[in-house]
């Protein structure tokens, strides 16, 4: 596990214990996407996270996460 792939599953355990929104960055092959929400699950034995958000929620694969931060009130 790299420094970055550390940072991202320290982010994500602190703010779905802490239920604080998140900024994700994620790969997408059209060019980079951002997305926010509450992460509300996270499934380690299919490498996913459950994050909800004003749309509803999607299940976004961990390996497609390219930086996850707390997003500070």
């Amino acid at each position: 596990m790299n420094h970055e792939n550390k940072k991202i599953a320290k982010v994500m355990s602190e703010a779905l214990i802490g239920q604080q929104f998140v900024l994700i960055k994620l790969f997408d092959e059209t060019g980079d996407q951002e997305i926010s929400g509450l992460i509300t699950k996270i499934d380690q034995e299919l490498r996913r996270v459950k994050l909800s958000h004003e749309q509803g929620f999607d299940w976004i694969p961990i390996d497609d996460i390219l930086s996850l931060d707390l997003i500070l009130e």
